[in-house]
């Protein structure tokens, strides 16, 4: 049990620095995937939005699996 919750806590922390690395600083993030600004702007925007949710999902499901090997240990 606790081998799979070390394992569940590691894929979640490498899923949270990829969804992080992927989102934009000011405005400007996304730009290598779409051109320009003016490009795609709304599908750009719906994917900043989806990775802003998936990054919040993935911290919550990092501080549950902290917990969890928390109190286990």
């Amino acid at each position: 049990m606790i081998v799979i919750l070390y394992i569940l806590h590691f894929l979640i922390s490498l899923g949270m620095i990829a969804v992080i690395l992927f989102q934009s600083e000011v405005g400007g993030g996304l730009g290598f995937i779409g051109g320009g600004e003016t490009t795609f702007y709304k599908a750009k925007r719906q994917m900043e939005k989806g990775l802003k949710q998936v990054t919040v999902i993935l911290a919550v499901l990092f501080m549950i699996t902290s917990v969890l090997i928390f109190v286990i240990h």
